[in-house]
């Protein structure tokens, strides 16, 4: 190519990158590659070479237009909840069949008790253990196992390292559990006329929950409920006597029916403790 060219090639290069910083040796970088693409060819072939030095230098400078920038979403509106809502969808995270496990604390008359239980949804076996204190030593453990409609219940006092059996008819009920803590009696509560009211968000021991509360004439229900599962979280029940205030807490706990979760309903005696003999009892029990 002649000099003559390498000018034209130059100045078409400036004209279609007048707006373009290039560096300052792109140019020349940019005529040699041309002309080590070109040397065979005639020069009537202008045109292209043109095209091909300018599209070299683009591509050197990055030359493709950048995208238009993306408007950002506006993150979608929380929910507003109603109370109604809330129980709704409570009630509906009570239907698993999972195993259920309480932590459970009594106060009542400066006396406070501690219990854990665990109840099988799908058999109706529970297990209810009391103890000294939080995670102090089990002083009393009570199984209920239910079979072709018959109640065994075996009961385990660690003090004296004693226990008792007793088997009866059901005639089609159920044992129960701590008052007010069966998924039945949760769902019963969750379901009344007069309902509860919606406090609203909490962050209970860094959970997000959601805080239901029903005052009635002597004392209230509370019921704090996972704010993404619905699951029942605690529920504390206040009663006024003329003794004093009787408060009753549970914390829940929901695990899927396992191997692992269904082992504290088996039934353990200890060994070396000694069997009852329950007294004759008159009449139906």
């Amino acid at each position: 190519m002649n000099i003559d060219l390498e000018d034209e090639l130059a100045t078409g290069m400036r004209e279609h990158t007048a707006d373009l910083k290039p560096s300052a040796d792109l140019l020349d970088r940019a005529a040699r590659r041309n002309r080590r693409r070109t040397a065979a060819m005639a020069s009537g072939t202008g045109v292209f070479a043109l095209a091909a030095v300018v599209a070299v230098a683009m591509t050197a400078l990055g030359g493709t237009p950048a995208a238009p920038p993306v408007e950002p979403v506006a993150p979608p509106a929380p929910e507003l909840l109603t109370v109604a809502m809330v129980q709704e969808r409570a009630v509906a995270a009570l239907a698993a069949d999972d195993v259920q496990h309480i932590v459970q604390t009594v106060t009542y008359r400066s006396t406070t008790d501690h219990g854990e239980w665990w109840f099988d949804q799908v058999t109706g076996d529970s297990h209810i253990t009391h103890l000294q204190g939080p995670g102090g030593a089990v002083q009393m453990d009570l199984w209920q196992l239910v079979r072709d409609d018959k109640l065994t219940m075996t009961q385990v006092f660690h003090r004296d390292r004693s226990y008792l059996v007793h088997e009866r008819p059901l005639d089609g009920q159920h044992p129960v559990g701590p008052a007010g803590s069966t998924p039945d009696e949760l769902r019963a509560a969750l379901q009344r006329g007069e309902g509860y009211t919606l406090v609203g968000p909490e962050d209970l021991a860094g959970r997000a929950v959601l805080h239901l509360r029903f005052d009635f004439e002597d004392g209230s229900d509370e019921l704090w409920v996972d704010a993404e599962t619905y699951r029942a979280v605690r529920r504390e029940i206040v009663k006024r006597t003329p003794d004093g205030d009787s408060r009753n807490r549970m914390d829940f706990e929901w695990q899927t029916r396992t191997a692992k979760s269904l082992a504290p309903l088996t039934v353990v005696v200890p060994s070396g403790y000694t069997q009852r003999v329950l007294p004759p009892v008159d009449g139906p029990m």
